[in-house]
């Protein structure tokens, strides 16, 4: 069933769910305009790495964060690149499709963006053309708390560990639902499109 439309919170290499809404809804508003939260998958993902599952953040210039839009939200450093980088290989380097897609993914991660929605764009840009998920994306001009039925408000609710349909993990024979979506595209490769439309 279509959505006309949602609204999602800018996010650091999204959980799988976050692109089922996207696929789902005719047009999808990424918040602009709230204020950034700790914890979240704004400056976060989860992979599942050989012994357990990682978190991989992104720092950001912390100076009155709390009270900062989300889309003034910087960038702090770069150190942290190779580690992730070094952390997704580590992961997915033995992954069926990780040659396919771990080239592009260490380039965006090395591009330098100075603002973290700018770079959370370029990965959901990236990720949209591999999955072909066709939305309308429109970026939110004001804060609303409360959308009522204007439509599918998303922005806290998309949860780390959500009931989806399993597929092969590398790592564990304990599936582990709504990992980032590179979980899924090293694993199912073009496969991942169908998984996304049907789950």
């Amino acid at each position: 069933m279509k959505l006309n439309s949602s609204i999602l919170c800018t996010a650091y290499f999204p959980p799988i769910k976050y692109f089922q809404y996207l696929h789902l809804s005719q047009n999808v508003y990424i918040e602009h305009k709230e204020y950034y939260k700790r914890h979240s998958i704004r400056n976060r993902a989860l992979i599942l790495g050989p012994n357990n599952v990682l978190l991989l953040t992104v720092p950001i210039v912390k100076k009155n964060s709390s009270k900062t839009f989300m889309e003034n939200i910087r960038i702090a450093n770069n150190d942290w690149k190779k580690k992730h980088i070094q952390s997704i290989k580590t992961a997915y380097g033995s992954s069926p499709f990780f040659i396919y897609y771990f080239e592009e993914i260490k380039e965006i991660i090395n591009k330098n963006h100075t603002f973290l929605i700018d770079f959370n764009y370029e990965i959901l840009y990236y990720f949209l053309n591999e999955l072909n998920i066709k939305t309308n994306l429109k970026k939110t001009e004001s804060y609303i708390k409360n959308y009522e039925n204007q439509c599918c408000d998303e922005r806290d609710n998309i949860e780390m560990h959500q009931s989806l349909k399993k597929y092969t993990q590398i790592f564990t024979k304990n599936f582990i639902p709504n990992l980032s979506i590179i979980d899924l595209i090293f694993n199912l490769g073009p496969n991942s499109k169908e998984y996304i439309y049907t789950s």
